[in-house]
C-alpha cells in the first residue's frame, strides 16, 4: 500500500508540473506576462492583472514619427520582429518590420534559393540588432500590402534625424549600405532618405566591401 501511495504522488507530481509548464509557456516579459501568437491573446501571469487575458492590438502608428521598440527576432537581413515600448506599460502585439530604402539577399523565400551573400547580410542583421532596443522611425507610408510595417531602424535616438552625419552614425539602414551588405530599393512614398542610401550604396561598391567584393 506505502509502494502505491508513492507511484501514485509521483504520478500527480509530474501531472502538475505538465501543467505549470504548459501554463507557461516561454518567457515572461518586463509586464509580467506574455504572448501568443497562435491566439493572438497576451496573458498576464505575474503582477496585480494575474491571471487575465487581454487581445493584442497593433501599435496605432502615424507617418514620420520615432517610436522606441525592442528586436525580438531577426527573420533576414532586411526584415525583424519588433514589439514597441511604452511608457505605461500597455502591451502591444509583436510586429514584423520592414526596413526602407534597403534589399539584402535573400535567404528565408521557399520559392527562391539562398542568394549570394545573404547568410552573410542575416548574420550580420541578428549580430547587430539580437534583443536590442531601437528607435523606430516611420516615413509617409507605414505598412505594406502584407501588413508589415515599414521603417527606419535607428540604433540610438536620433537628434536631428535629417543630417547625414547622424544617419551614418546611427541608422542601421545606412548600415547595411554602407557595409555593402544590401541595395537600395527605393518605393513611393517613402522616400525621405533616398538620395543619402543612393550615395552610400555608391560608396560601398567604389570601396567593394559587401556583395560588390
Amino acid at each position: 500500500m506505502y509502494k502505491l501511495k508513492r507511484a501514485l504522488i509521483a504520478v500527480l507530481l509530474i501531472l502538475s508540473l505538465v501543467t505549470v509548464s504548459n501554463a507557461h509557456p516561454g518567457k515572461l516579459d518586463e509586464n509580467g506576462g506574455h504572448y501568443d501568437s497562435k491566439t493572438g491573446k497576451y496573458h498576464y501571469h505575474k503582477g496585480p492583472k494575474a491571471g487575465t487575458e487581454i487581445v493584442l492590438t497593433s501599435y496605432p502608428v502615424k507617418e514620420n514619427a520615432i517610436y522606441k521598440a525592442k528586436i525580438k527576432r531577426v527573420v533576414d537581413g532586411d526584415t525583424a520582429i519588433i514589439v514597441f515600448l511604452t511608457d505605461d506599460g500597455t502591451p502591444y502585439k509583436d510586429e514584423r518590420i520592414r526596413f526602407i530604402g534597403v534589399n539584402t539577399p535573400e535567404t528565408v523565400d521557399p520559392n527562391r534559393p539562398v542568394q549570394y551573400y545573404g547568410k552573410e547580410a542575416s548574420e550580420f542583421t541578428k549580430k547587430e540588432l539580437k534583443d536590442k532596443t531601437v528607435w523606430i522611425q516611420m516615413d509617409m507610408g507605414v505598412r505594406d500590402r502584407y501588413d508589415r510595417l515599414l521603417g527606419y531602424i535607428w540604433l540610438k535616438e536620433p537628434k536631428n534625424p535629417d543630417s547625414e552625419k547622424e544617419v551614418r552614425a546611427k541608422m542601421f539602414n545606412a548600415r547595411l549600405l554602407l557595409e555593402g551588405y544590401a541595395q537600395t530599393m527605393t518605393i513611393q512614398p517613402n522616400v525621405r532618405y533616398s538620395e543619402m542610401f543612393v550615395k552610400f550604396q555608391r560608396e560601398a561598391r567604389e570601396a567593394e566591401k559587401g556583395l560588390w567584393k
